[in-house]
């Protein structure tokens, strides 16, 4: 496979990638807010508690789900990159798989494909990090007298092409499931903390405002405007949550690659906020900056629909399609701020993209509006 494919091949797996997660977190979305929806206007601490219980589980089950998509995501786009990959370290390997392997294992969790029957020892992340299903064990066993089709029969199912018979390495990074592991405790402390904020003690505080005085129909309008609002935040905060599993794993393998020079933001709408627009800007972000600088990558707000694309060579930048916007940023970025330092340049800026935003919105509305008149 040339070079030029590889690149084009790693540009697609990364757009599937985003698109997966982007519906995790509209799935996540919701099933909070089916779950919050149980919550009485009247909060009672009972139901209160009841309630985030149910939440947690359920995001850190979206959490576990979007790890699994990342590091998959990470393993085929790296062998696309380098030519090796890195090992999944909740099953073991062999010391090489086939490019096929790494590609039907995306597809799958991507859900760009058909789940198959499984390679042997391949089962996905539990709970605590432990496999869900023990490895070697088939859930669909093969009926008597029906021939069972042999591994290369399962390989070209997926791609006849030659490559995907390519062997590629598999290289162990050290201390990752570790760090994996104590990311995801810190994860489900601080999603106690936000969803408690942003749910249930959102919802006491505006029903505190309630004006008791008003009429009894407009009281409870007020208590149920008050129940909504409290909901979407807590939705739009599980939703960011449960999408920061697969990002954190994301990172946490990078950082931990020797091979990954750093990463790119990248918007999966085109239309980031003034923040994230600025990160973008300033396209690829090396290990070899500073702290500071670097860690800006692996910050997302609620409703956000960016992430961070590894850079395995110095060419991926200005050949991948998918940082068209981010090289369009980085030229603007010196034009838009000068005269500008430090936070005046950041509010610079943010008007600018604002302001350009809604420039494009207009003239695409006026576009449609001329269509719908020819």
């Amino acid at each position: 496979m040339t070079r030029p494919a590889r690149q084009a091949e790693t540009d697609e797996v990364a757009a599937a990638f985003h698109v997966a997660l982007t519906q995790i977190g509209v799935q996540t979305t919701a099933e909070a807010l089916t779950l919050w929806a149980d919550v009485p206007a009247d909060l009672r601490a009972a139901t209160a508690g009841g309630w985030l219980r149910r939440a947690i589980s359920l995001v850190m089950g979206r959490r576990r789900q979007a790890r699994d998509l990342a590091r998959a995501y990470f393993r085929l786009a790296r062998a696309l990159q380098t030519g090796t990959t890195v090992a999944d370290p909740y099953h073991p390997e062999p010391e090489h798989v086939t490019l096929g392997d790494l590609r039907r294992e995306f597809a799958v969790l991507a859900g760009t494909s058909s789940p198959s029957t499984p390679r042997a020892n391949e089962g996905a992340t539990g709970k605590s990090g432990e496999a869900s299903q023990p490895r070697g064990k088939d859930p669909h066993p093969v009926e008597e007298g029906v021939p069972a089709a042999t591994e290369k029969d399962e390989h070209q199912e997926l791609d006849d092409g030659d490559d995907d018979w390519e062997k590629i390495l598999v290289e162990e990074l050290e201390g990752l499931r570790e760090e994996e592991e104590r990311i995801e405790r810190a994860a489900e402390l601080e999603l106690r903390t936000v969803l408690d904020a942003l749910g249930t003690q959102n919802l006491n505080r505006r029903l505190a405002e309630v004006d008791d005085q008003q009429s009894a129909k407009a009281a409870d309008a007020a208590r149920a405007e008050a129940h909504r609002q409290a909901g979407a935040r807590q939705a739009a905060a599980a939703s960011r949550m449960a999408m920061n599993g697969a990002r954190s794993s994301n990172w946490t393998h990078m950082r931990r690659d020797r091979r990954t020079l750093g990463y790119i933001r990248l918007s999966r709408t085109g239309t980031p906020c003034g923040w994230c627009a600025m990160l973008i800007s300033r396209g690829p972000v090396y290990k070899s900056e500073s702290a500071a600088t670097f860690a800006d990558g692996d910050k997302y707000h609620d409703n956000c629909h960016c992430y961070a694309m590894p850079v395995w060579n110095r060419d991926q930048y200005q050949s991948s399609e998918l940082t068209a916007l981010s090289r369009q940023y980085e030229a603007l970025w010196p034009k838009v701020t000068r005269g500008h330092t430090g936070k005046d340049a950041i509010s610079v800026w943010r008007r600018f993209i604002r302001q350009k935003q809604r420039a494009a919105a207009q003239e695409a509305r006026q576009t449609t509006n001329t269509t719908q008149e020819a």
